[in-house]
């Protein structure tokens, strides 16, 4: 899905972090038609590790989305 949306023709991609952890649902941030509990969900110090940011790096090289 990360790659489907970075190699789509819109000029902005937006990418949930919790996709880019692996994480399920679990992490959501809101769930529709729940009155409260949403919009809650932090993400842990550290959990951006070097192994997904070079992941992501790369993806978005290869999807021509990466600046010099």
């Amino acid at each position: 899905m990360i790659r489907a949306v970075l190699n789509s023709p819109a000029d902005t991609a937006v990418l949930p972090v919790q996709d880019l952890l692996g994480l399920g649902s679990e992490a959501r941030m809101n769930r529709p038609g729940v009155p409260t509990g949403n919009w809650s969900w932090r993400m842990s110090a550290g959990a951006l590790t070097r192994e997904i940011l070079s992941r992501l790096r790369t993806i978005t090289e290869e999807s021509g989305r990466a600046r010099s």
